[in-house]
């Protein structure tokens, strides 16, 4: 009868460690313990080399799972949930024990009620002392009593120590849920350390028991003193911030990290160092130490990566929302690439706390206004930028900035100092971001790099079309971090279509839109086939300064023209979209004999507009309008003005196509919506938000990669 005897449930962590699987495992079925009373747990990091299928193949007995993470701490908690014993042990996979160790470290502990866990003698597979416990050590370190000593009988009797080595240690149950959690924090190394303190807090003894013996190779999923080195000297400050705060400052001076100048290493640790301090101590000992911390630091880093810490520290601990920033030199004017932005805030306004900068005068209320949309929950600030206010002119034009000139965006910079997140929204490249993160949206890179290029400065690049990617990667030589399409809004309450050819576009002065082209067109297709045509009319709409030359040459031509043209200058919103609700077909001309990128279509709103209506588009093949419509399904690409008759001649002569490639441009209009925008919009800050407002904790395989483990 064994049933008398307590059942010991054995937590094995793995990473890699298959060639240690089948020693580690064998000593174990060679206990002098009766097997209905061992129940084992393998925990598996990740493992790549197979050793969760090896175990359920050879030792069917072991319950093997994975974690979720490559964290030997976390894996130990799991192991412990799923643990079935009264008495719980954690083993290295590369530990070796010996037939009478269980049985020994049981009656022991039966003994002795106030020993909450209990470890035997640890050697390495020379004969050598590996571990008979912890003791300190001066300035803050840590060593294995007995470490690399020859087994000469010097340790052969029971002792009460600080702590025990977790290669082969058994805990009371009792005692590790009166403890609670092996802190996750840590990931490995020093684990064992910080635990024991807060056993022996708890009132618990730790013992070294000499007849149980376990042979150790070390290092059986962990790999180099790199990553041992690394994470010791992390947790070493973990510890001090949990238990012994005012050691913390001298605890960095005396860190490997400091004496070897191994600063970005230091960096990486000291967002989790402070953290751990905050949540540890009470406010009056973090309001001490915290300051004299950072002023300590800010000669090795500077005061702004200092301020990024403590802002982002903020974050992870929930004391409020991430800011942002959007920046729009253009703000006050009315535009698509300012909707675009405008949008952006709409949907985030309940996640961020953000803020619209702008340098002229503008409103919250004034965009919600232009663009149809709840921005109640954001903020505007004006920066003035005195370069341009002398000149007292409205339009914010970067090509005045050359090199020979103080950078008057510095100002913006600065401003952007104050936020989590900048966003820089209408490509203003001479901005250089201070932010913790930075996005730059770029519409189309129109100019080559120049005096006070900033964008390789960004954290992410945002464009807005294929064609945008191209010319990104060929004058900027950057590469895009993600592809938004804009959100286009404008599908109205299906009406019946009438016979007419819709263009909308801006009348600028160069006539990048090509109305004369469109009007040049329609007189082609009026003369070749007046029977047909007589029942269409043409329809211009789009935006115009006072006194365009460009206008009046439009004007011009339409007189001479032998169908209906109408003329829609400045036409008002709900107006335009009675035109679109009504159109049947839709021409676009933009790109159509140009060289320059710049003058296509960088993607084609109205282009979408146009289809969410149901208006079929005859549009130029080039720039974005080639990833809008779908040629010959969803409308025509066109590359010239007879091909624009021709492709138009088939819809107004076959009304059975003009219907259904209505319906398919429809269809396809709903693909550059509001939802789809949401969803990539949602992705990317959902992705910002999990990195910067989460802990993330070291991986110890990319810390081992990092150097060369």
């Amino acid at each position: 009868m064994t049933s008398h005897l307590p059942i010991c449930s054995f937590v094995v962590v793995n990473y890699n460690g298959l060639r240690h699987l089948k020693p580690c495992f064998e000593a174990l079925q060679q206990l002098d313990y009766p097997s209905d009373r061992i129940n084992v747990v393998m925990v598996d990091n990740g493992s790549r080399d197979g050793s969760i299928e090896y175990v359920d193949r050879l030792f069917p007995e072991v319950r093997a799972v994975s974690n979720t993470a490559n964290n030997f701490a976390r894996a130990l908690n799991l192991g412990v949930r799923l643990s079935k014993g009264e008495y719980i042990v954690f083993l290295n996979n590369d530990a070796q024990l010996q037939p009478q160790w269980l049985k020994e470290l049981v009656q022991y502990l039966d003994g002795h009620s106030d020993v909450g866990a209990a470890a035997g003698k640890i050697r390495f597979l020379d004969g050598r002392i590996n571990s008979v416990g912890h003791r300190r050590l001066p300035n803050h370190y840590w060593e294995d009593i007995g470490y690399g000593e020859a087994d000469e009988g010097q340790y052969d009797e029971p002792m009460e120590v600080e702590g025990l080595c977790w290669a082969a240690t058994i805990f009371r149950r009792s005692c590790l849920e009166d403890v609670g959690d092996i802190d996750e924090e840590f990931v490995m190394y020093f684990e064992d350390v910080e635990y024991s303190k807060r056993c022996l807090d708890r009132g618990w003894k730790l013992h070294y028991v000499p007849s149980a013996i376990a042979d150790h190779e070390v290092g059986g999923s962990s790999t180099g003193n790199t990553l041992t080195e690394y994470f010791c000297n992390r947790n070493r400050f973990l510890y001090l911030a949990k238990h012994e705060p005012l050691e913390l400052i001298n605890a960095i001076q005396t860190s490997v990290f400091w004496i070897e100048k191994q600063f970005d290493r230091l960096y990486d640790c000291l967002l989790v160092t402070f953290k751990k301090l905050v949540e540890s101590q009470s406010i009056e000992t973090v309001n001490a130490i915290l300051p004299q911390l950072c002023e300590r630091l800010v000669p090795i880093y500077g005061a702004r990566d200092i301020d990024k810490l403590l802002s982002q520290l903020e974050l992870i601990l929930s004391y409020r929302k991430p800011t942002i920033a959007i920046y729009d030199h253009a703000l006050h004017f009315i535009g698509g690439g300012q909707k675009y932005l405008a949008t952006l805030a709409s949907i985030l306004q309940d996640r961020f706390d953000i803020t619209f900068l702008g340098n002229k005068p503008v409103t919250v209320r004034e965009l919600e206004s232009w663009y149809g949309l709840n921005l109640s929950r954001c903020k505007i600030k004006i920066v003035p930028l005195p370069f341009f206010d002398k000149r007292g002119v409205r339009h914010i034009d970067s090509t005045w900035v050359t090199g020979d000139v103080e950078n008057p965006f510095n100002a913006i910079s600065e401003e952007s100092k104050h936020y989590d997140i900048f966003i820089n929204s209408n490509q203003l490249t001479k901005v250089t971001p201070l932010s913790p993160l930075s996005i730059f949206f770029c519409h189309f890179p129109d100019t080559y790099r120049e005096a006070y290029f900033a964008v390789d400065r960004y954290t992410f690049i945002v464009t807005n079309s294929n064609y945008t990617i191209k010319w990104l990667q060929k004058r900027w030589r950057l590469n895009p971090s993600m592809l938004i399409y804009p959100p286009v809004e404008m599908e109205i309450e299906p009406q019946n279509k009438e016979n007419i050819i819709l263009a909308v576009g801006r009348f600028e002065t160069g006539g990048a839109k090509k109305q004369l082209e469109i009007v040049e067109g329609f007189d082609r297709l009026c003369n070749a086939h007046p029977q047909v045509m007589q029942n269409w009319k043409l329809v211009l709409a789009g935006g115009s300064t006072p006194e365009n030359h460009y206008l009046k040459q439009v004007k011009k031509r339409i007189r001479k023209v032998s169908g209906t043209v109408e003329l829609r200058v400045n036409v008002e919103l709900e107006d335009l979209k009675a035109l679109y609700a009504k159109s049947s077909i839709f021409w676009h001309l933009c790109g159509l004999n140009e060289f320059s990128p710049e003058r296509f279509e960088h993607f084609g709103m109205a282009t979408v507009e146009a289809m969410q209506n149901g208006c079929v588009p005859v549009v130029f093949n080039g720039g974005g309008q080639r990833e809008i419509v779908e040629s010959g399904t969803s409308g025509f690409l066109v590359d010239s003005i007879d091909e624009l008759c021709q492709q138009t001649l088939k819809l107004t002569t076959q009304p059975d196509l003009l219907e259904t490639f209505g319906q398919n441009a429809r269809e396809r209009g709903q693909k550059f919506g509001r939802k789809p925008f949401e969803k990539k919009v949602k992705s990317l800050f959902n992705l910002i938000q999990e990195e910067y407002t989460t802990l993330q904790l070291p991986n110890p395989a990319e810390i081992a990669r990092k150097d060369g483990g």
